[in-house]
């Protein structure tokens, strides 16, 4: 049976955890409450950047040429895939890293049994470790923003991902990352990003309707503005990761914390009971001394 000693010195232990757990959860909830505002503030101009691109592409269906504007689909076989996976920094979140990386893995699967070359690009030291673990073949890896990320954060990604999808290098691009729904709840998902297909812009997400004329064409307008679109989904998806994975802390850490207290509640039971059997033992002890001396 342990000693009071040594159960005092868990408690202290587990009593030093739990004050790390609940300093971590407090954080983890401002920096959640943070990236939902920017989520909330951000929400009406992802929503009017997507009705005004749809207006745009709906405007020109007929004439969108993919020889004149390759980003979109039917310019060219689609035999190398570019999946972007969007994950923590850290650990210490519960299952989020693993979910949207376990989602990104199947997603491989999935394209290579269609007979296509898949290569990785990582947000997120954990997704880089993860799949990096499973042979993956990462190209480009971004760490460090997966916390706050900005929109030049955005911007340089897009750019990167612009550039190998000109160049060739890759034919389409698949962006896994996790929904933000609520507080406790965040679904690992997966969008198709390039090439783009008209269908992705229905009517009824158009901003306007009626005949539009494109100055000097409708091929250059859309090549001025579909990078910003694409930069705008980016940033969608990397503040809505952002507070998935603030939201995805705060829940472990809180579990941490309840787990912690229900620990040191069952050592504070244990060490009563060993207090009030080492009592019992003394007392017999007197109580055996008095009789033999009598």
């Amino acid at each position: 049976m342990p000693t009071t000693r040594d159960i005092k010195g868990r408690i202290r232990s587990v009593t030093t955890t739990k004050k790390t757990t609940k300093a971590m959860n407090l954080v983890s909830s401002a920096k959640m409450a943070r990236a939902r505002g920017r989520l909330n503030a951000a929400n009406p101009y992802f929503t009017l950047t997507k009705k005004t691109i749809g207006d745009i592409i709906n405007g020109c269906k007929e004439t969108i040429s993919p020889e004149d504007f390759p980003f979109f689909e039917g310019n060219r076989p689609l035999k190398n895939a570019l999946v972007v996976t969007i994950a923590n920094d850290r650990g210490l979140c519960g299952g989020y890293n693993v979910n949207v990386t376990k989602l990104a893995a199947r997603l491989a699967v999935d394209l290579t049994n269609q007979g296509k070359t898949v290569n990785f690009l990582t947000i997120g030291n954990k997704a880089r470790d993860f799949l990096r673990r499973g042979g993956a073949n990462i190209i480009k890896h971004f760490g460090g923003i997966s916390e706050s990320p900005t929109v030049l954060d955005a911007q340089d990604i897009i750019k990167e991902l612009v550039h190998m999808y000109e160049q060739e290098i890759v034919d389409e691009i698949h962006v896994v990352y996790t929904e933000f729904v609520s507080a406790i709840t965040y679904v690992p998902t997966s969008v198709r990003m390039l090439p783009l297909s008209a269908d992705d812009f229905p009517p009824e997400l158009s901003a306007k309707t009626g005949m539009i004329k494109f100055e000097p064409s409708s091929a250059e307008v859309l090549t001025r503005v579909i990078p910003k679109y694409l930069s705008t989904t980016m940033y969608e998806t990397l503040i809505t990761s952002a507070a998935s994975g603030q939201g995805a802390t705060m829940t472990a850490m809180d579990a941490a914390t309840e787990n912690a207290e229900n620990i040191i509640s069952n050592l504070t039971l244990v060490l009563n009971r060993v207090r009030q059997a080492a009592i019992t033992q003394e007392i017999s002890e007197i109580v055996g001394g008095a009789n033999a001396l009598e």
